[in-house]
């Protein structure tokens, strides 16, 4: 007795039956997979490049005189919520923007705040010359080591070395990553956007104190301070005499800080020999 055939299971998409599946075309191996494989997908990309390029070099000055743009949506920027900046090239780019520095190296009071809040050490004081004629310590930036973090323009207690919305740093020399002084200076004359300065101090703030009896009155730190907020003042020396000596008639000096012009560079802190001023808190 034959047993009767089954009824064929009805498939969830009409057309199910007629769909062909086809199995990948096998990996090459052997010499095709070292050798012929990687050349002829390297050929056929460079066919493609030669009516449209992969990458595009920018800048690149071709042999009809023209320079390659940078490709950018200008649709895409007008969409935020923020006023955009100056336009370079193709589409505009924010205020907020962290470019390359600009430096105003006649209010820079050459206080190292920018060196010493780099986390890259990329910056160096260096001797430039401002438009008066005289000489100062300007910082110089590295931007083969910067992050672009900003800490730099952030800690600046004069806003004097900001951050831009110019971004284009492309050169063929790693030498020509170093931005000197007057080099930023050329570019704070351009007038791009700046970052505000800083105008109100935190409330948490440390302030410098003096050691009054470590101190001798040796004014390092009132030479090198670059605000010029510290005045040396004269008072006896708050000695007693010893029984039978006379008190010696000795005018001491010592250093007293101006809280409203002091920028807590900490170089005051740093060149004390007898390490008597120190950070801490009035109360």
């Amino acid at each position: 007795m034959s047993t009767p055939a089954s009824p064929p299971i009805p498939s969830r998409h009409p057309a199910a039956e007629e769909i062909k599946f086809t199995l990948p075309p096998p990996e090459p191996t052997g010499v095709a997979s070292l050798v012929v494989h990687p050349l002829a997908r390297a050929g056929r990309q460079f066919m493609k490049s030669l009516w449209r390029p992969s990458t595009i070099v920018y800048p690149f000055k071709t042999p009809f005189g023209k320079t390659e743009e940078r490709l950018e949506n200008p649709e895409f920027r007008k969409e935020v919520d923020i006023r955009s900046g100056v336009p370079l090239g193709v589409g505009e780019v924010w205020d907020n923007y962290r470019g390359v520095h600009a430096l105003n190296v006649q209010t820079c009071i050459s206080c190292n705040l920018c060196m010493f809040s780099c986390p890259d050490t990329c910056i160096e004081m260096v001797t430039t010359e401002t438009p008066d004629g005289k000489t100062k310590k300007c910082p110089q930036i590295d931007y083969g080591k910067c992050s672009f973090c900003g800490f730099c323009s952030d800690a600046c207690p004069e806003g004097c070395l900001s951050m831009t919305s110019r971004y284009t740093l492309t050169t063929n020399d790693r030498g020509h990553m170093v931005y000197s002084p007057k080099m930023m200076y050329a570019i704070y004359r351009t007038k791009l956007p700046m970052n505000p300065i800083r105008l109100a101090r935190p409330e948490n703030e440390d302030n410098i104190l003096l050691d009054e009896d470590l101190c001798i009155g040796c004014n390092a730190c009132a030479r090198d301070c670059p605000t010029k907020c510290i005045t040396m003042i004269d008072i006896p020396k708050p000695s007693a005499p010893k029984p039978g000596e006379k008190l010696p008639k000795r005018i001491w000096k010592e250093p007293m800080v101006n809280d409203e012009d002091c920028v807590r560079c900490g170089t005051c802190i740093s060149v004390c020999p007898k390490e008597c001023l120190y950070w801490g808190s009035h109360g």
